[in-house]
Protein backbone atom coordinates (compact mmCIF):
# COMPACT_ATOMS: atom_id res chain seq x y z
CA UNK A 1 0.00 0.00 0.00
CA UNK A 2 1.56 3.28 -1.10
CA UNK A 3 0.49 6.29 0.93
CA UNK A 4 -2.63 4.47 2.12
CA UNK A 5 -3.94 3.85 -1.39
CA UNK A 6 -3.89 0.20 -2.35
CA UNK A 7 -1.43 -0.78 -5.08
CA UNK A 8 -4.02 -3.25 -6.34
CA UNK A 9 -7.31 -2.27 -7.92
CA UNK A 10 -9.88 -2.46 -5.11
CA UNK A 11 -12.54 -4.06 -7.26
CA UNK A 12 -12.07 -6.58 -10.00
CA UNK A 13 -13.79 -6.10 -13.34
CA UNK A 14 -15.70 -8.96 -14.86
CA UNK A 15 -13.49 -11.59 -16.50
CA UNK A 16 -14.28 -9.96 -19.84
CA UNK A 17 -12.79 -6.69 -18.61
CA UNK A 18 -16.30 -5.31 -18.19
CA UNK A 19 -17.48 -2.41 -16.07
CA UNK A 20 -16.68 -2.01 -12.40
CA UNK A 21 -19.04 -0.41 -9.89
CA UNK A 22 -16.99 2.66 -8.90
CA UNK A 23 -18.94 3.20 -5.68
CA UNK A 24 -18.40 -0.41 -4.60
CA UNK A 25 -14.70 -0.01 -5.42
CA UNK A 26 -14.60 3.18 -3.35
CA UNK A 27 -16.29 1.52 -0.38
CA UNK A 28 -13.83 -1.39 -0.55
CA UNK A 29 -10.88 1.01 -0.72
CA UNK A 30 -12.21 2.97 2.27
CA UNK A 31 -12.55 -0.24 4.29
CA UNK A 32 -8.97 -1.18 3.38
CA UNK A 33 -7.70 2.29 4.39
CA UNK A 34 -9.53 2.15 7.72
CA UNK A 35 -11.63 5.27 7.23
CA UNK A 36 -12.95 7.61 4.57
CA UNK A 37 -10.72 10.39 5.91
CA UNK A 38 -7.61 8.22 5.67
CA UNK A 39 -8.48 7.16 2.12
CA UNK A 40 -9.24 10.75 1.10
CA UNK A 41 -5.88 11.96 2.44
CA UNK A 42 -4.01 9.18 0.63
CA UNK A 43 -5.90 9.90 -2.60
CA UNK A 44 -5.33 13.65 -2.35
CA UNK A 45 -8.99 14.63 -2.12
CA UNK A 46 -11.06 16.13 0.68
CA UNK A 47 -13.11 13.96 3.02
CA UNK A 48 -16.14 16.13 2.12
CA UNK A 49 -15.69 15.31 -1.56
CA UNK A 50 -15.46 11.58 -0.78
CA UNK A 51 -18.64 11.90 1.29
CA UNK A 52 -20.42 13.62 -1.60
CA UNK A 53 -19.39 10.82 -3.97
CA UNK A 54 -20.54 8.15 -1.52
CA UNK A 55 -23.91 9.88 -1.09
CA UNK A 56 -24.43 10.31 -4.84
CA UNK A 57 -24.24 14.11 -4.73
CA UNK A 58 -21.21 14.15 -7.03
CA UNK A 59 -19.76 11.76 -9.57
CA UNK A 60 -16.31 10.36 -8.87
CA UNK A 61 -13.80 12.66 -10.55
CA UNK A 62 -10.40 11.97 -12.05
CA UNK A 63 -8.51 11.98 -8.73
CA UNK A 64 -10.89 9.43 -7.19
CA UNK A 65 -10.90 7.26 -10.30
CA UNK A 66 -7.10 7.41 -10.55
CA UNK A 67 -6.73 6.35 -6.90
CA UNK A 68 -9.11 3.45 -7.58
CA UNK A 69 -7.22 2.58 -10.78
CA UNK A 70 -10.38 3.06 -12.84
CA UNK A 71 -11.21 5.11 -15.91
CA UNK A 72 -14.47 6.63 -17.05
CA UNK A 73 -15.89 5.27 -20.30
CA UNK A 74 -18.85 7.09 -21.87
CA UNK A 75 -21.14 5.40 -24.36
CA UNK A 76 -24.29 6.42 -26.17
CA UNK A 77 -27.34 4.37 -27.11
CA UNK A 78 -30.34 5.25 -29.25
CA UNK A 79 -33.16 6.96 -27.36
CA UNK A 80 -36.62 5.43 -27.55
CA UNK A 81 -38.84 7.21 -30.02
CA UNK A 82 -41.02 9.59 -28.05
CA UNK A 83 -44.48 10.60 -29.19
CA UNK A 84 -44.58 8.48 -32.34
Amino acid sequence: MAGGVSEEAPARPAESGGPVDALAALEEAIRAAGSASAWAAAAGVSPAYVSDVRLGRRAPGEAVLRALRLQRIVSYVPAPEAGR
